[in-house]
This record gives C-alpha cells, structure tokens and sequence, in this order.
C-alpha cells in the first residue's frame, strides 16, 4: 500500500524489502544496535549515550529504546493483522512515550535485552505469514495499511534510527555536559 516510497532521510525504498528480507532485517538489529552502541561496560560510553545534541533530539539510548517499543508494538500489530479480520490499531505519539517510560534513565543493556526480544518477536510473527496473508489489513491513525507496508515500516523503523543513533554518537561524541 505505500509502493514507491523512499524515505528522503535514509534512503531506505520500500519496495525492496521483500518478506523474507523484512525477517532478516529485523533479526539484524540485535547485532547491528549493539555495535552502534558500544562497550557498555564503559561509564562514559554510557554516560555519552544519554547525552542528547540538543533539546529537540534523542539521545542514542533514547533512540534504541524506542525502535525496542515500535518492534515490540509492530510483533502485536503483525499477530493482530494476522488473526483479525481489518484491526483497528491505536498507536501513542513516540516523544510522550519516551518522557512517560524514561527512556534516558533506563538501563542499556536491558533496552538492548528487550530490543532484541522485540525484534525476534515480529519477525517470529511474519513468519507465520502465508503468501496470501500479506495483503491483509489493518486501519491506524493514518489510514489503512497491509502487513507488507507495516513490515517495511518495521524495517525502516530499524534502520533510519540506526543512522539517527551514528548522527548523534558524532555530534555528543566529546562533549562534556554542563
């Protein structure tokens, strides 16, 4: 249902993302938010990770947090699209979660724990999917979408955050908070 898109700050084209490829990408993240995060059994390292490059930006652990909670919320999305016939999905504005669940005060390595439990969740929930199951839908806040288009977000979700993780480690990469 969103065929042609391409993310204007990523990259990412949607249409090259298969089913398959959506499960091996999503399998992908545990490894690849690990490596973009670092030795968290470094203090500073960690102590880096909180720090955001301004107000308006996350930090990299609120970053990961949230891309934990998007996989977690997409898993249930994919079983419900599966399950039910045209489920209406809720889904709640990602900086009010971010302030509600303190995603700056959490532990890394259990946001990584969970990310990867997310991650492992929704491609596991794909992969129940039948060829004819993809084009299943489902109706959100912003209109009706099929659980290929969802499992694309999935991926972009993933992804684009990744690079937002790199963006920020660069920009608060020495600096000392005041």
């Amino acid at each position: 249902m969103n065929t042609g898109w391409v993310c204007p700050e990523c990259g990412l084209d949607y249409d090259t993302i298969s089913p398959s490829d959506a499960m091996v990408a999503l399998r992908s993240y545990p490894r690849r938010y690990r490596e973009a995060l670092g030795d968290l059994d470094d203090p500073a390292r960690v102590e880096m990770l909180r720090r955001r490059p301004d107000p308006q930006t996350w930090s990299a652990l609120e970053y990961a947090a949230h891309v934990r909670d998007v996989l977690a919320w997409m898993a249930d999305t994919f079983t419900r699209i599966l399950r039910e016939d045209r489920p209406t999905i809720g889904y709640d504005d990602p900086d009010s979660v971010a302030i509600d669940r303190r995603y700056n005060e959490q532990d890394a390595e259990e946001v990584l724990e969970g990310l990867a439990e997310s991650a492992e969740r929704a491609a596991a929930a794909l992969g129940k999917a039948t060829p004819d199951d993809w084009t299943r839908t489902a109706a959100f806040p912003w209109g009706e979408r099929d659980l290929l288009t969802m499992a694309r977000n999935a991926v972009h979700e993933g992804y684009h955050h990744l690079r937002d993780i790199d963006k920020v480690i660069q920009q608060v990469r020495g600096r000392v908070e005041t």
